[in-house]
């Protein structure tokens, strides 16, 4: 991360949790890259392991992407065989959409790419700091 000492705010919390923040998602973007993973198919896969099977549009508005977009995405996954669509019963107009076996197993390997990122953000501190971060941080967010 670059310093930013001379940035008028540098001297403020906001302005250093949204560069921690910055440098935090640089690394998950860099570590999924190298691996040649997708960090759209990882959001898509946690909600569906954490969330359960969901309509289409009701899994795009869960994670926060164009309905379009997460057509092309499941495409994908679906391809990789980490999702399943299937119509729903209820309004065959729909679709179903669940995590697969082979997609939790991905999932676990994605989760693995996340924490070899924070690794290398929190190099800097030690574990008593990485703890005492992590509960201010949990503070913060209303946790």
């Amino acid at each position: 991360m670059q310093k930013s000492s001379n940035h008028r705010l540098s001297d403020r919390v906001l302005w250093a949790l949204g560069r921690a923040s910055q440098q935090s998602q640089r690394l998950v973007r860099q570590h999924m890259v190298e691996a040649g993973v997708r960090t759209q198919h990882y959001h898509v896969l946690v909600s569906l392991d954490g969330d359960g099977e969901a309509a289409q549009t009701t899994l795009a508005d869960r994670i926060a992407l164009d309905r379009s977009d997460l057509v092309t995405v499941l495409d994908e996954l679906e391809e990789l065989e980490y999702v399943v669509r299937r119509v729903d019963p209820a309004d065959r107009r729909r679709k179903i959409v669940a995590i697969t076996a082979a997609g939790r197993k991905q999932l676990v390997l994605m989760d693995q790419l996340i924490y070899a990122a924070e690794d290398e953000l929190l190099t800097p501190l030690s574990a008593a700091e990485r703890k005492t971060l992590l509960g201010l941080l949990g503070r913060l967010a209303g946790e």
